[in-house]
């Protein structure tokens, strides 16, 4: 049987595009490589009729050109040429920048971490951006820790991922409450990611709490309308949890 067409995956596509040219706008370039590889990740996995895929192409292309032109992507990783049409050479390139930056920034707070305590066990400047979100959210001050992690998008998007993996090791232990802490977590550092709503719905579901599983992904839907699998996830919320829309 043929796969199915799916034209809501083929409008999260072009939604993830959009993202990268707003975040390439707002000079964040990290945010912008990771939307982007999302979108060419989503775009190689996706069945499309011939049309939407030459749009499609089109506009990635398009976009290809204007990173490589903008300023802060040239002042960052350099001049660099992008081949149209060659959307597995640009996703593997992604994958590469967004982990070389990924690695600079985990060897960066190691070097932090390394000179966080001084004499007589006092904590210096070089005190580890990330450990002080963790304390500020230990102790419930979620919207300080937010703002503490600003300007610093590559440490919020590790301190965020941190939270997300641990939260899905928990809830593979079936340890829902602490699961659901750790989204929750993440939640406060990257509120506008429908992926992480979509996490804490499903521990929801798994604790009985089928209002609250509703609720959380509708608001991760609000994020994104076209969230394909939240859009599922809600369809059987209503209908198992016999929730009213």
């Amino acid at each position: 049987m043929d796969e199915v067409i799916k034209r809501d995956e083929i409008s999260e596509i072009t939604l993830k595009l959009r993202d990268c040219k707003y975040h390439l706008q707002r000079g964040n370039i990290f945010s912008c490589l990771v939307a982007f590889r999302d979108a060419l990740e989503k775009m190689l996995s996706t069945r499309m009729i011939p049309s939407d895929e030459k749009e499609l192409r089109s506009e990635i292309n398009a976009f290809q050109q204007q990173l490589a032109a903008s300023r802060i992507f040239r002042e960052v990783y350099g001049p660099v040429t992008f081949r149209d049409d060659d959307l597995k050479t640009s996703l593997a390139f992604m994958k590469q920048l967004i982990d070389l930056k990924e690695e600079e920034t985990r060897a960066l707070l190691e070097e932090r971490q390394s000179q966080r305590v001084g004499k007589e066990g006092e904590e210096t400047e070089g005190y580890d951006l990330i450990t002080q979100a963790k304390v500020l959210i230990e102790r419930g001050n979620y919207s300080e820790a937010a703002e503490l992690l600003k300007g610093n998008e590559e440490a919020a998007y590790l301190l965020a991922e941190e939270y997300n993996t641990s939260g899905i090791q928990l809830r593979k232990e079936r340890r829902f409450n602490d699961a659901a802490n750790e989204f929750r977590k993440a939640l406060a550092i990257k509120g506008r990611d429908e992926h992480l709503y979509y996490n804490l719905a499903r521990v929801y579901i798994d604790q009985g709490n089928w209002p609250l599983a509703a609720t959380t992904i509708v608001e991760g839907l609000k994020i994104n309308p076209h969230f394909a699998e939240g859009q599922t996830l809600l369809k059987y919320i209503r209908e198992t949890g016999k929730i009213e829309e």
